[in-house]
């Protein structure tokens, strides 16, 4: 069972993504907040394997809270989920650290593939954002950016530039 901990501001938000989320088998989630105040202040057990953060908080913002999150739980893989597509804000997440970003509307099944893929350790980003990365990629030295990927990073980011679905690129691998 995978557990994972849903921050987002808005009621109606953190409701679906709790219920699409406990809706998989092999999903679990073990705590919700509202806000980057209730997220830091939760127990550390049960420890979630995977938090989905909203990037814009009313006390923060995700990026910020997923890196002091993954400090706490260093195992924790974090996935922005967000309506904010701009291409600075997609590679400072990711260069943060962060292991993945999607938009919210994404649909529910990449979502749900977004959550395994990133338990299983790999990187996700959102076909809507994907070409942010790719061009970043493609733009900076290869000995600095791409370097720090492993094969299966690489191979998700192939198969990202040929335009796959992050649902699709789950199944694959």
């Amino acid at each position: 069972m995978i557990g994972v901990l849903v921050v987002d501001d808005h009621p109606v938000v953190l409701a679906g993504l709790a219920a699409l989320i406990g809706s998989d088998p092999q999903l679990e989630v073990v705590a919700t907040a509202r806000s980057a105040t209730e997220a830091r202040a939760l127990p550390d057990q049960p420890t979630p394997q995977v938090a989905v953060l909203d990037l814009q908080l009313p006390d923060g913002d995700g990026i910020t809270l997923g890196s002091d999150l993954k400090s706490r739980w260093p195992e924790l893989r974090v996935l922005i989920l967000t309506m904010h597509a701009d291409e600075a804000t997609v590679i400072k997440s990711l260069a943060s650290g962060l292991d993945g970003y999607l938009l919210k509307d994404a649909d529910p099944e990449d979502v749900l593939a977004a959550v395994h893929t990133a338990a299983g350790g790999s990187m996700v980003v959102g076909r809507s954002v994907s070409a942010f990365v790719v061009a970043a990629a493609a733009s900076a030295p290869r000995t600095d950016s791409l370097a720090v990927l492993d094969a299966r990073d690489l191979e998700i980011l192939e198969l990202m530039v040929d335009g796959l679905p992050t649902s699709q690129i789950a199944a694959r691998l």
